[in-house]
């Protein structure tokens, strides 16, 4: 029981590490396209300072264009964040499993 609970602790603990790491890849893959699609205003896309509503709206709107569009790498950016999510859900659902049949033994 004791060993199966370690193991447990351990895939857990590597799992998250590995989603931590391509989370980490991912934000610089997403500043980096972000730097090439508004290399004036790339620094403002990611430490806004809104003076006004108008403003921030034209914030929304440029991170809204910045993900709909249809270039290959923001694609393939969208995609590795929604694995980057998925296995955060499923750290948390084993999580809660494992818990769940720890406490049904005990």
């Amino acid at each position: 029981m004791d060993a199966i609970i370690r193991i447990t602790v351990m895939l857990v603990a590597v799992v998250a590490l590995v989603n931590l790491g391509y989370g980490v890849l991912l934000a610089g893959r997403l500043a980096r396209c972000a730097r090439q699609r508004h290399p004036n205003g790339w620094l403002g896309l990611w430490l806004p300072a809104w003076r006004s509503p108008r403003e921030a709206v034209a914030w929304l709107a440029a991170w809204r264009a910045l993900f709909t569009s249809t270039d290959p790498l923001i694609a393939a950016v969208r995609r590795d964040g929604r694995t980057v999510l998925m296995r955060h859900a499923q750290l948390f659902a084993w999580c809660e499993t494992w818990a769940m049949l720890v406490v049904l033994i005990s």
